[in-house]
Formats: structure tokens, sequence, C-alpha cells
């Protein structure tokens, strides 16, 4: 099939060789083109069903124009429309992730190409004497414009069958790329200065003209051409959203080889360990398209584990890598501004941050109301200890052993629904407590007796479990914002202490107003920020474990998500805190008609 593509282009470019005005200027042309439009009709016959009653009408109607010794423009149209459609129905090519050096790829190109192509690539070079056809002058513009960087790397890979142009599979693919991107270039402007990169997906598999069609600016285009190498950066290639797109393409893989569940692991794996850490990059500049990934990599993951779904597997990837393609070409087009970076950093700390200062500080408070100040230092142990291993976590996940996004998942999801399990018990019982007399019984009955240091522990391990859920990822999280800040690392230490001097701010303020609160009205308050936090942890501690396909995901019809209150699109975690609100409702009912009939 590739062959395919690489034919329709080779016609579409080489056509004004042989016909001009409605006369044949070249014969041993104009029968190379004859030839090649019947290779193409053979080849229509291998093409994709689905596509191969358009394709044996797009080729009759291109074997006419050649016989017609039609326009030029028509037959560069008809080859473009060819290739159009086959791509439209193969596998989105597999893009590289490296290329050769510089220097590497200018001396190949004077040991490989030279002697034909010429030093600079014009077609003069001392062998080019006597071939038919000519070697391709890289520099020709009007050539350029109808030929793609996929037909130029088949060419290179594979040679041109009835020319002089050889195969040069013997050269690595980093390096094939490479002399690829390098002769692609030379026909363009390498001063042209544009705002916006072209996607690379799309830089690849079409020509300039096409690319002009689909409203690409010709200065992208130049710019795109000459500056390939900005898309294979040490930076980029290492970015997560490299490696979502070369773990996608594994995933694909492996599922052609009816490797089901390696092929459900390499999804998996794509999001986790790859897009999942630029999620907050590009929610920042781009939060349409970063919900949008998310929801179709969460499809993929339904779909990829069962066989017989090739054709809609194929599918649901190519799309997936062209979103991926326009999200790096989103975060790199270039740095994201100040703003951006420091709105990014502020949210992270404090979206991670926030649920797990609330529950330190209700626990703290319950117990200083409690007359246990002595208590407090319990809690301060368990969330200090957290920070550190958190930290620590990160540390040997980075530099000894490997763990996999898929665990850090599972850890996150197991703690925040064992927390869940935890304050809902501390919420529930403390409602039971929200009349200041019965209080007030508890304390001189209880509290002096059976909170002793065993219980205390639990509290600190409470404290511990609300913290360390949230560190180890939130260092992930800026480590991936800084790889897209650059330079400007300053923005992401702005927002990180404004999301700290917020967290300041909520933390004194609970301390403060809590602590003037009559008791029963504290005990509701504390109650309430309880049991709305055990609703956000069940939410999120169910969506973690699903990312790490522990649980099933089911997409809920309409998108409901909401982060911050730990609301995502599924069946599944929608169901479970319907429930939840069921028995909360169950339970406090139970309660008040307890309290009634006592009074009765």
């Amino acid at each position: 099939m590739r062959q395919l593509l690489q034919l329709a282009e080779y016609v579409g470019v080489d056509y004004s060789e042989a016909v001009a005005n409605g006369e044949v200027i070249n014969p041993d042309e104009y029968s190379e083109m004859t030839e090649f439009a019947g290779l193409i009709g053979e080849k229509t016959e291998q093409a994709p069903q689905a596509v191969q009653p358009e394709m044996r009408q797009l080729v009759d109607k291109l074997k006419q124009l050649i016989n017609d010794k039609a326009d030029p423009e028509a037959v560069v149209a008809l080859t473009s429309e060819l290739r159009d459609t086959l791509l439209s129905a193969l596998p989105k090519l597999s893009l590289p992730s490296k290329l050769a050096s510089e220097a590497q790829v200018k001396q190949l190109f004077q040991q490989n190409c030279a002697a034909c192509h010429g030093a600079s690539g014009k077609g003069d070079g001392p062998g080019a004497a006597g071939l038919e056809p000519t070697p391709t002058n890289f520099t020709d513009r009007e050539r350029a414009n109808n030929r793609s960087l996929l037909g130029l790397f088949d060419a290179v890979s594979d040679g041109i069958d009835g020319t002089a142009m050889a195969s040069f599979s013997h050269l690595s693919e980093e390096e094939r790329w490479a002399l690829t991107f390098y002769v692609g270039s030379l026909a363009f402007n390498d001063s042209a200065d544009s705002e916006q990169k072209v996607a690379l997906s799309e830089l690849i598999n079409y020509s300039p003209n096409t690319l002009l069609q689909r409203g690409i600016s010709s200065n992208a285009i130049d710019y795109s051409r000459t500056h390939a190498r900005s898309y294979f950066s040490e930076r980029s290639v290492n970015s997560p959203i490299a490696i979502a797109r070369i773990t996608l393409g594994q995933a694909l893989k492996a599922y052609q080889q009816d490797n089901y569940s390696e092929a459900k692991r390499l999804a998996i794996s794509a999001y986790l360990d790859g897009f999942e850490l630029a999620e907050n990059s590009l929610n920042a500049k781009a939060p349409e398209l970063m919900r949008t990934i998310e929801r179709d990599m969460m499809a993929l993951r339904g779909v990829i584990s069962k066989p017989g779904k090739l054709q809609q597997v194929e599918q649901m990837t190519a799309q997936l890598q062209q979103e991926l393609d326009v999200a790096a070409n989103t975060l790199s087009e270039d740095k994201l501004s100040e703003s951006a970076l420091f709105a990014a950093s502020a949210v992270i700390l404090l979206r991670e941050g926030l649920e797990a200062l609330l529950i330190v500080l209700a626990i703290g408070t319950v117990l200083a109301r409690s007359g246990r100040k002595d208590g407090l230092r319990y809690v301060h142990a368990g969330w200090i200890t957290a920070l550190i291993a958190g930290v620590g976590t990160w540390l040997v996940a980075e530099y000894f052993i490997s763990i996999s996004g898929a665990s850090r998942e599972i850890i996150e999801g197991g703690a925040a629904l064992l927390a869940a399990v935890i304050l809902f018990y501390v919420g529930y019982w403390m409602h039971s407590k929200t009349q200041s007399q019965q209080w007030q019984r508890f304390i001189q009955e209880k509290v002096q007796t059976q909170l002793k240091q065993g219980a205390l522990w639990g509290l600190a391990g409470l404290a511990f479990l609300a913290v360390y859920r949230e560190v180890f990822e939130t260092v992930l999280f800026y480590q991936s914002l800084l790889l897209q800040a650059q330079d400007n690392g300053s923005s992401v230490a702005y927002g990180f202490a404004f999301g700290l001097v917020v967290l300041a701010v909520v933390a004194w303020a609970v301390i403060k107003y809590s602590v003037k609160l009559p008791m029963n009205t504290f005990f509701k308050f504390t109650t309430y920020i309880i049991l709305a936090l055990v609703f956000v942890l069940l939410g999120k501690g169910i969506s973690a474990l699903q990312e790490a396909a522990w649980f099933s995901h089911t997409a809920f019809p309409v998108d409901v998500t909401f982060d911050w209150l730990g609301i995502y699109a599924s069946w599944e975690t929608l169901g479970a805190q319907l429930v939840y609100l069921i028995l909360v409702m169950a339970l406090f009912k139970r309660q008040v008609s307890s309290k009634l009939s006592k009074v009765v």
C-alpha cells in the first residue's frame, strides 16, 4: 500500500515532464506515466475493501487523463485525491521519534546522494549525465510542492523501480528520516517566520499543495519543512506526548499480532505513563482537546482487548495519533506563556493539595476542640511522613526502579478509597454528636479514656493516606510542566508559591473561624465538609482504579466531568456516588428517627 501511495505521487510529480499543452514532450517519461498508471490499477485490487470501488473509479479517470494528454494540474489534483482516499483507509503512519544528527545527515547526503543529485541537491551531480529520468532537483519548488515527505522517505528506503534511484534500506530508520527531512527542505524558505507549525503527521503524509488546499499557510509550510528538527528535540522525544504516541503505536502492533492482553496493557500505559503527565500543561492551552484525548483513550481501552475489532482499533488509534500530534504542536508551537505556566502550576498544587489539607485540618480541629491537643503531634507526624515518603517514592521510581503509571494509579486509588471509608466513619460518628449536650457527655465519658495511643496512631495513618496519595503524582506533574517551561521555570515557581499562599490562607481561615463556632455548629460544619470529601475521594479513587484497569469503565452519555468535585463521566463512578448519597441520607434519617423516639 505504501508502494501505491508512492506510485500515485510519482505520477503527479513527474507528469509535467512528459506532457505540456496537450502534447507529449518526453516519450520515455510519458511511457513511464502510462506504465505506472497501470501498476496503480493492479495494486488497487490489494487496497482495503472499503475504498476499492472509489479507487477503481479514480484510477480509470487517471488512465483516461494520461491517454488524453490532459493538463498536468488535472493529473496532480487526481493523484492527490487518490492518495487522500488511500490514506483515509490505512492505519496512521508510525511517526519517527528521533533523527540522525545534522552533521551526520549532511555527510550521508554527500556520501550517498551527491554523485547524482549534486552537492546542493540540484540534480546536477557528476553521475547524472545520461540518466533517464534525470535525478530529482530537490531545489525545484514546483516539484517539491507536489511531493510529500512520506513519498520521499519511501523513495529513500525502497528506491524507485525503472529509475537509477537505488534503495538505501541499509541505512537506519533515523538516518533515512533525517535524509528525507533534509532533501525535503531544500526547496523551501528557511527564513520563513510562522507562529504555527504544521502537525507532524500532516507534514509527512501530504504534499505542500495539498496542505495549502487545506488552508495551511505557505509560511507555516516553509517554516515546518525547514525547521523539522524542532519536532525531534531531545526534550520533545522524552515528552509525555511522544511517549503516548509511541506506546499507542506499539499497542496497535500488538493487537495486529492478536496479542490482546499486551495491546490493552500498552494502551493503558500510553495514557498513564504518557498523556496523563501532559494533561495539566495541555489544559492550560487547549482544555477541550485535553478532554477529547482523555475520553478517546479510555474508549480505545474498552475495545482493544476484544478480538475481531481490528478496523475499529485502527481507526481509533489513527484518530488518537492525529489528536496527539495536534496536542504536541499546541504545546511546542512556542513555550507556554508565562500566564499559562503560572496558572497550570497553581492549579496543580491547589487541585492536588486542597482536599488533603481539608482532611488534615478537620482531624486537627476535632482533636483541638475535644481537648486532646496532645494528639495533634500524631497528625503532624502522619502528613510530614507522607511528604517525605511521596518524594522518596518518586526518587526511587526515577533513579532505581520503574514504577508504572498503573501502579501509581493503584496506589492513589486504593489510598483514596481507604481514606474515604475511614472519613465516612468519622463523619457519621461526628453527626451523631452534633448536639452540644451529647458532645459534652461524650467527652466526659469517652474521650479521655478511649482516645488512647492506638487510636491516635490511626488518625496519623489517615493523615498519611490523605497526603501521600497526592504527593507522588504532584511531583510528576511538576516535572512534566517544567519540560514545557524550558527556560521559563520562574513562572512555575511563582504559580507554586501562589498555590502555597492560597492553601495557607484556607488553613488559617479554617483554624481561626472553626474555634469560634459553637460546638454543635462546629460539628455540623465539619461533618458536612468531611462527608463532601468522602464523595470526592470516592469518585477519584474509582476513577484512578479505572485508569489502572482494575475497574471497568462505561462512558456516561453526557460529559459531566468536574475533576475538583471528583465527578467523572462514567456509570461506575456516578453510580457509586449515588449509592453513597442514598446511604448517607438513610443513615442520617435513621439517626433523626432514633432521636425523636427518645424524645417521645
